[in-house]
């Protein structure tokens, strides 16, 4: 009893005395306190709304070149075409078909033909997170049929005998690639292509397959008109973005979001930065900053790197690590999930140099090192803007469906990578560079289990004399 009297005694003391109970914390003045709240919250939300950020730009570019279709496809029937100026790290081993599905409208129907003879073929489905959400074919084999792609505020009934295949997002992302083997295999390449088909559901069900593909899309309401500062622009985009591309349920029901209303964003109104006070604008500006140090900090770190190629695994998928997919959407918008297509990259040969058509150099597979793929693998040669170089022998990469390609009598493959023609006995392994510097991409189609695992690597390019 006379313990517990002691501790009321003090307790006592302590209310009564509250000098004696604690320090007075220092005091942040308010307009700090906002500053470093809307710093917080920013960087949380840059990360988060990156993917936005690329996509609102492709998107607008995209359709009003052309490239593009909003609901039915515009596709590229030839090896090298318009299209290769507006998606960078371009191939030439399959002809391809690019939409957007508007699905905030209405659902889109896709059609799968069945081929006659064996063709690889994929239809990669994607949200505006840059997130690959299903694919068609690929390395599984063929998928013929119909399907439906319904976005998240869609609660119709689904017409019999099509497949479902839900997208997050108001738009989804729908690209179709068919293998091509070379010029002269192009008019039975484009025959295949003629039956994959998108269209709106409605005009689906009112005329089936036989329908007419409108010559030019409305893509005004795509175009963002920047009216916020330039700190702020980063901002504002996503803001825009999430106009877009989200449903209006997620201005209630999706914690990213409503954590953004405290800095002005939401679907609803986009970014209102009229609203804001100016610590919070401080804020936000710092964040734009600090998030894309992040951003670029975790590509530069996302890849395994081995004998001066680059692996990034977290294509497609990176789901709830917002840094990662902000990295991937920032420098490899619209990769594939790593199974289907992957795709290493270097710019330096096995000594950690420059690539540079100043030399000469070899990329050499053992019989027992050739790349273990189901599909197949492409080598490409891009400028420093991840481009095809102009070369006058026509060549743009080189891979195992290379007319021509040679191995050696231990089966082995070299591959010549310089500027000047090697000459006949190696020109059939010839990949043109140009006179400056420039960089490889090793397209693997089907990576096979020891490419994704890390038991396989490609080996260095080396310099020859």
């Amino acid at each position: 009893m006379r313990q517990l009297a002691i501790s009321a005694l003090l307790f006592h003391c302590l209310l009564t005395v509250p000098a004696l109970a604690q320090t007075p914390p220092n005091k942040m003045p308010a307009d700090q306190a906002r500053e470093e709240h809307a710093y917080a919250i920013g960087i949380q939300t840059a990360i988060w709304g990156r993917p936005f950020v690329d996509n609102v730009h492709t998107l607008y570019a995209g359709l009003k070149a052309g490239a593009v279709g909003l609901n039915y496809f515009r596709k590229f029937p030839n090896l090298k075409t318009a299209a290769d100026k507006f998606v960078n790290t371009p191939n030439n081993v399959s002809i391809d078909g690019y939409a957007c599905a508007d699905l905030g409208s209405e659902p889109v129907v896709i059609r799968v033909p069945t081929l006659s003879q064996s063709r690889w073929y994929i239809v990669q489905i994607g949200d505006y997170y840059d997130q690959v959400v299903y694919n068609i074919g690929g390395s599984k084999g063929p998928e013929p049929g119909l399907f439906l792609l319904t976005g998240p505020d869609f609660h119709g009934a689904i017409p019999s005998g099509i497949k479902q295949i839900k997208v997050r997002t108001q738009l989804g992302v729908i690209a179709n690639r068919v293998f091509v083997n070379g010029d002269a295999d192009l008019p039975a390449a484009r025959e295949v292509q003629a039956g994959f088909l998108a269209l709106p559901l409605s005009v689906f069900e009112k005329q089936g397959l036989r329908f007419e593909v409108p010559n030019q899309y409305e893509y005004a309401r795509f175009e963002l008109k920047p009216t916020a500062p330039e700190a702020l622009r980063m901002f504002e985009t996503i803001g825009f973005g999430m106009k877009t591309f989200l449903s209006r349920s997620d201005d209630f029901g999706d914690a990213d979001v409503a954590a953004a209303h405290r800095i002005g964003l939401s679907v609803a109104n986009g970014f209102d930065w009229q609203s804001l006070d100016e610590p919070t604008k401080r804020g936000l500006a710092r964040a734009a900053t600090t998030a894309t140090a992040i951003i670029e900090d975790t590509y530069a770190n996302a890849a395994e790197n081995v004998r001066g190629w680059r692996y990034t695994m977290g294509g497609g998928r990176a789901g709830f690590d917002y840094a990662l997919r902000a990295a991937m959407a920032a420098n490899l918008t619209g990769a594939n999930v790593p199974e289907e297509i992957l795709y290493p990259n270097t710019r330096v040969d096995d000594q950690g140099a420059a690539l540079s058509g100043a030399n000469k150099y070899v990329l050499q597979f053992d019989k027992d090192k050739i790349p273990p793929v189901s599909v197949f693998w492409n080598l490409n040669m891009y400028d420093e803007k991840e481009f095809f170089i102009e070369n006058e022998f026509k060549r743009y990469s080189i891979g195992s469906t290379t007319d021509g390609l040679k191995k050696g009598g231990d089966g082995s493959i070299t591959i010549y990578i310089q500027k000047d023609n090697p000459g006949p006995d190696k020109q059939s392994n010839w990949l043109p560079a140009p006179a400056v510097n420039f960089n490889l991409t090793m397209r693997l189609y089907g990576a096979q289990t020891p490419i994704l695992d890390g038991s396989y690597r490609l080996p260095g390019v080396k310099r020859v004399p």
